[in-house]
């Protein structure tokens, strides 16, 4: 008897959600070689190779971290690319983007490529975001074309921010040029030295230094500042957590700079 790939998966039963096509309702969706192929009511869908039973469970597309720490390379007791993405996987994560600041920090184009080696066994899609200035120093910036041609989608110095406002500047001219993102994390550090915790009550009383909402805003506001000024200028702004820099945030985007932001986790990856 003639058998053939069973190259076709019914996923039935199950409360699709897809945003962009506006879909939030009970579907079934059917997969061709990997790809959605239609997305219909309930039983309208017929012949699939295989069923897959999704009573009870959401159905969406792939979800995408754009803040990721693989660890990797230097930190594998941490984290390795090959388990940091079996984790994504299992939470429905299809693609992630990961931090640079490793043991040596991702700065150049040898490290991006290392990174999207088959050999650092990734099972979901790496996208690697480079370090904006040499070892995330914040002194000179790193070559942002090099890095982009490599695989890089974005630079940051992630939990370092940069804080001279003329390498910022720099940084958003050349990435502007490059349309690549500079990705800023919120938090203006010489104010927040030796800091253990948000400053408030809490902290008055536990007699720790605490961080105060200022060492985040002003910096946001001085990035937003520059990414309104400089053409085609891309800012994301890492770890908002301020009632003060989403005010910010809000100004910037009213004057029309391409400004993102994403806000502070509460545990760490």
């Amino acid at each position: 008897m003639k058998t053939h790939d069973k190259t076709s998966l019914l996923i039935h039963g199950g409360h699709v959600i897809d945003p962009a096509a506006r879909i939030d309702a009970p579907m079934d969706v059917l997969l061709k070689d990997g790809r959605v192929a239609e997305v219909a009511a309930p039983h309208k869908i017929k012949g699939a190779d295989q069923r897959f039973d999704a009573r009870g469970l959401i159905v969406a597309p792939g979800f995408i971290d754009l803040h990721a720490h693989l660890r990797e390379p230097g930190q594998q007791h941490k984290e390795t690319i090959a388990s940091g993405t079996m984790a994504a996987a299992a939470g429905g994560f299809t693609s992630v983007c990961t931090m640079p600041n490793t043991a040596p920090v991702v700065d150049s184009a040898d490290w991006v490529n290392w990174l999207r080696q088959p050999e650092r066994g990734a099972v979901v899609n790496v996208f690697p975001i480079a370090a904006a200035t040499r070892g995330s120093k914040g002194g000179a910036l790193t070559d942002f074309g090099a890095l982009q041609s490599a695989g890089a989608v974005a630079v940051t110095d992630d939990g370092r921010p940069i804080l001279d406002e003329r390498i910022m500047r720099e940084a958003l001219i050349l990435g502007g040029e490059l349309n690549i993102p500079v990705v800023q994390h919120a938090e203006d550090t010489r104010m927040t030295e030796n800091c253990s915790m948000h400053s408030g009550a809490r902290s008055f009383r536990l007699g720790l230094r605490g961080m105060t909402a200022a060492a985040e805003a002003s910096m946001v506001e001085r990035d937003v500042q520059l990414a309104a000024q400089i053409p085609n200028a891309r800012l994301h702004v890492a770890h908002v957590s301020t009632a003060d820099a989403l005010k910010a945030l809000r100004r910037g985007k009213r004057a029309k700079a391409r400004i993102t932001f994403g806000s502070r986790r509460t545990t760490s990856r």
